[in-house]
Order: C-alpha cells, then sequence, then structure tokens
C-alpha cells in the first residue's frame, strides 16, 4: 500500500519549498491586505450590508451583464472557432496573431478605438448620417459594456475553442467521411465529445473576467446604474473612503467567484491538449456550408479589426501629434511603464513555476485533490481585485513615508499577481506532462535540480513560457486598476495618462499613447508566437 500511495515526506524539499513560499506569500498579501481594510475603516456588518438596496442593483447588473457577455462571447467564438478552423486563407495565421493580441490589449486602448467606432462621432454615426438614418449608436451604459466584453472575449474563446478542433484526430474525420457522416451528426458524434470539456471552463472563466470587470465598466458605464462589483469596490475607496464596505464587497466577490471556479472543477475537466504542429485531413465542405463559414469571419473580423485600425489611422492623422511626442509627461509614463511590465512578468513566472512544481509532486504521489486544490487557489487570485491589494499594503507600510520606488514595487507585486492565474494556465499542462514523460528517466540518472530543467524541460517549456512571459508583460503594461490609486504627475503609466488624456477630451494626445501601447503589444506578440502558433495547415480533399 505505502508503495501505491507514498507519504508526502518522499517530496526532496527542492520540490516543495518554493510552492509552500509562494502560497505563504499570496495568504501574507491577501490576507494581511483584507484585514488592513476592514481594520482601518468604521464597523460595517453583514446585516447593514444588505439592508443596501445599492448592493442588490449592483448584484443584479453585475451578474446580468456577465451573463449575457459570457454567453454572446462563447456562442460567437464556438462558431467563429469552428468556420476559421475549417477555411483556409491567406493571412489566417496574421489574423490569428491580432485575436491573441486583443485579449491583452490594454482596457483603455481598446476604448479609445471603439469609442472611435461606435462613439456618437465615430465611424458608425458618420455612415448613418451619410445613409440618412436617423438612429445613432449610444456606446455607454449596457450596450458599451458588452461591445467591449466582446470585442476583448470572442478572440478568447475562439483561441479556446479551436484547442478542442485540433485535438480531434484525422482519423475520426476520415472515417466520418467513409460513413457519410455530415452536417449536425458530424458535430454531435465528433466534434461535440471534444467541444464540451472545454465549454464550461470557457464560460466560467469569461463570466469571471466580466464579472469583476473594472476599467470597461469604469469608463463605459455611464453612471452608478451601471456599475459592477469591482466598481462598486473603487467608489468606496476613492469617493466615500468606506474601507470596511469595500473589504465586504471583496468578499462577496470572492464567495461568487469561489463558487464559480468549484463549479467549473466539478462538472469539467479541461483537454490537455495546444494548437497542434501536424498536417490536418478536412473533408470538402459543401458551398452553403463555406460561404456561411466565410461570412463569419469576415464579419467577426471586421468587428475586432475596425477599433485597431481606428487607433491606427487617428495617431497617423494627429494634428497635434509633435506636441505630444514632446510632452515630457508621456517620456515619464513610458518609462515607468516599460520597467514595471518586465519584472512584473517574470515575478509571475517565477511564483507560477514554484507553485506548479510543488503541484504536480503531489499529483505524482497521488495527492491529485491537493494539487487541484492549489491551481484554484493561484486561478482565484482572479477573484480578488488588484486595487484591495494595492490599498492594503498602503495601509500596512502607511509608518512608511512613500516614495516612489515604494509605489513602484507595489504594483510590480500587484500587476504580477494578476498576471499569475494566465502564466498558471499556459504552463500547467507542458510541466505536468514533463513529469509524466521524464521523471522515472531523471531519478534513473540521478538528474535533479538546475541541470533537470536546463537539459531534460527546456526544450518543451522554452516556448510557453516565452509566451507566458509576453502575456504577463502585456497585461501588467495594461493594467489600470492599481495605478487608478497612485496614479499621479509624479508617478504614472501610459494607461494611466490614456485615461487622463481621454478624460480631458485630448484626442490626439491620446491617440499617439494608445498607439504606443497596441505596437509594443503587438510586437512582443510577432516575436513570441513565431514558436508557439503552428504552422498553416492546408486541407487535404
Amino acid at each position: 500500500m505505502s508503495l501505491l500511495f507514498p507519504s508526502i515526506k518522499h517530496l526532496a524539499p527542492a520540490h516543495y519549498v518554493g510552492g509552500i513560499l509562494v502560497l505563504c506569500l499570496l495568504m501574507v498579501i491577501y490576507g494581511g491586505s483584507l484585514l488592513a481594510v476592514f481594520y482601518q475603516g468604521e464597523a460595517y456588518s453583514w446585516q447593514s450590508l444588505w439592508q443596501d438596496s445599492y448592493l442588490y442593483q449592483v448584484l443584479r447588473f453585475s451578474f446580468w451583464q456577465a451573463s449575457l457577455s459570457a454567453g454572446l462571447s462563447v456562442l460567437i467564438g464556438l462558431f467563429f472557432a469552428r468556420a476559421f478552423f475549417y477555411q483556409q486563407f491567406k493571412g489566417k495565421l496574421l489574423l490569428l496573431k491580432l485575436f491573441s493580441l486583443t485579449f491583452v490589449l490594454p482596457s483603455l486602448v481598446a476604448i479609445f478605438g471603439l469609442l472611435g467606432i461606435y462613439g456618437s462621432s465615430g465611424w458608425l454615426a458618420q455612415l448613418l448620417t451619410y445613409l440618412n438614418i436617423s438612429w445613432q449608436p449610444n456606446i455607454y451604459g449596457l450596450s458599451g459594456i458588452l461591445i467591449a466584453h466582446l470585442f476583448f472575449n470572442i478572440p478568447l474563446a475562439a483561441r479556446m475553442f479551436l484547442q478542442s478542433f485540433h485535438s480531434i484526430p484525422n482519423q475520426q474525420r476520415q472515417l466520418a467521411a467513409q460513413l457519410n457522416i455530415q452536417g449536425w451528426q458530424f458535430i454531435r458524434l465528433i466534434e461535440w465529445p471534444y467541444l464540451r470539456q472545454q465549454l464550461l471552463p470557457t464560460l466560467v472563466l469569461i463570466f469571471t473576467l466580466c464579472f469583476t470587470s473594472f476599467a470597461i465598466v469604469l469608463s463605459l458605464g455611464g453612471g452608478p446604474k451601471y456599475s459592477t462589483l469591482e466598481v462598486a469596490i473603487y467608489q468606496a475607496i476613492i469617493f466615500d473612503f468606506d474601507l470596511s464596505k469595500a473589504a465586504l464587497f471583496v468578499l462577496l466577490q470572492f464567495i461568487v467567484c469561489f463558487l464559480l471556479f468549484v463549479l467549473s472543477s466539478m462538472f469539467s475537466k479541461l483537454p490537455e491538449t495546444h494548437l497542434s504542429f501536424r498536417e490536418l485531413w478536412f473533408a470538402k465542405q459543401k458551398s452553403a456550408v463555406k460561404f456561411w463559414q466565410i461570412l463569419m469571419i469576415a464579419i467577426v473580423s471586421l468587428f475586432i479589426l475596425s477599433p485597431l485600425v481606428h487607433i491606427v489611422i487617428s495617431a497617423l492623422v494627429a494634428k497635434d501629434a509633435l506636441h505630444a511626442w514632446q510632452d515630457p509627461q508621456l517620456w515619464r509614463s513610458m518609462a515607468y511603464s516599460f520597467s514595471i511590465a518586465p519584472i512584473s512578468a517574470l515575478l509571475a513566472l517565477l511564483m507560477s513555476i514554484a507553485l506548479l512544481a510543488l503541484s504536480r509532486r503531489l499529483a505524482w504521489f497521488y495527492f491529485e485533490k491537493l494539487a487541484h486544490l492549489l491551481l484554484n487557489l493561484g486561478m482565484l487570485v482572479l477573484a480578488i481585485p488588484s486595487l484591495i491589494v494595492a490599498i492594503g499594503l498602503f495601509l500596512l507600510l502607511q509608518h512608511i513615508e512613500f516614495s516612489s520606488a515604494h509605489l513602484f514595487a507595489i504594483m510590480v507585486l500587484c500587476n504580477a499577481l494578476s498576471a499569475m492565474p494566465f502564466v498558471l494556465k499556459i504552463l500547467a499542462v507542458p510541466m505536468n506532462m514533463n513529469l509524466q514523460y521524464y521523471e522515472k528517466l531523471c531519478q534513473s540518472l540521478g538528474i535533479k535540480g538546475w541541470q533537470r530543467f536546463r537539459l531534460i524541460e527546456w526544450h518543451t517549456l522554452a516556448a510557453p513560457i516565452k509566451y507566458a512571459f509576453a502575456l504577463a508583460c502585456a497585461l501588467s503594461l495594461g493594467d489600470f486598476t492599481a495605478i487608478a490609486l497612485f496614479g499621479s504627475q509624479d508617478f504614472s503609466s501610459l494607461p494611466y495618462l490614456l485615461y487622463q488624456q481621454l478624460g480631458s477630451y485630448r484626442g490626439d494626445q491620446a491617440a499617439i499613447t494608445a498607439l504606443i501601447l497596441l505596437l509594443v503589444c503587438f510586437a512582443m506578440f510577432v516575436i513570441v508566437e513565431r514558436s508557439y502558433i503552428p504552422t498553416e495547415e492546408k486541407p487535404n480533399d
């Protein structure tokens, strides 16, 4: 029996020390921050919280907009992924890169582009005026929030469903063609068993992202009527300075997100697949199916790419471009952003690898539930706003005379924690597969520690690590939550500067700032995804 269920004492210190330190760090940071926020404010009970009518309004809208956003994103993303998978065309890989870019594009950059398309003086309004149509688009309120969430989450859903389509073996498609299984029966018998594994995790992830949305709702909500819990937390801190109420809102948000993660874990299992590099076989499609798939690709691509095109055109035709480039605030913000992003990404990578090393070792020794719990704890970082961590750390260290260096450290830590769930998701499968493939070989050869990582694991982890680093870098570069509390003329970032420029209607300067963020994020993905995205497959009729 001891051979089947080894004791945890068989774990070498190198296998668990780093992961335990990361867990302790997470508990200290989040627990300490919440306690600091609680004790700083006045007493605020759960009973008084539930008697607050504003809370019910916020909860109703949070669930409603997150449900709409997640449902539409998953539905459209699934249809687009299927069309994108089966159709071959020039520029397919570039389009996939651009879709990956939108997920990590700073929220305020996307908002600037969406305002240029759907705003009161945007491209759509100008087109309707030219066609003598009296109806005008309204980008503020629920409609604007939905548009922004669809812009970010349709590419995310499509990318996740593409993994499922790539995991279907060629033999199953060939057998279905021989048996003349087509249409709905092909979807039900061949595709659905792979798609359903990804459906609930994708829905839960997008729902959580929309439920905890901050910058989008803050910018496009248009008033207290359209506030989510995350925005209500921000308002409780900034406008009322009711820290206890904000902390209770955080706990409520954490409970909701925790239940969602538990639900996802109970009823779903993420497929251990990635976009395949193998040559794929496709049966010849009917003309009607091909037409509708091309139409779906064209409509979704127009929706995603038009805001990006507007950003580029606005920056190129900006009348005040020279003055914008000469603004010292722009260069100061660039210096802070380009310094914070790589350090945050490196910290997120180190913490994620340490946590995954512990988790996979526990799974190897049959402590699978404990290993799964550790990963869920890492993912639940999404449920606690980084602004609470930032204000909590500020309160814990308030006896220190804060300088730009202290704020810099807080920003690095908050951004690293925010990026950590996504890094975990990228590295979990390849690290677990490495353990399964090479553990006995490494034991027999006595390869341990750094030598094992360098000689054995790096060749399979290099591409995911580079991709995760670029993703964490881009997420940190576009983060607006923590800087919204501490931003000033002396300590700023590019998203904070863009928010100020949009608020003061400095459109030309905002266009330059948005273009810088867009180009930097795009450059990182062009460099890194070259080794991560598969080569284009050609169909065999």
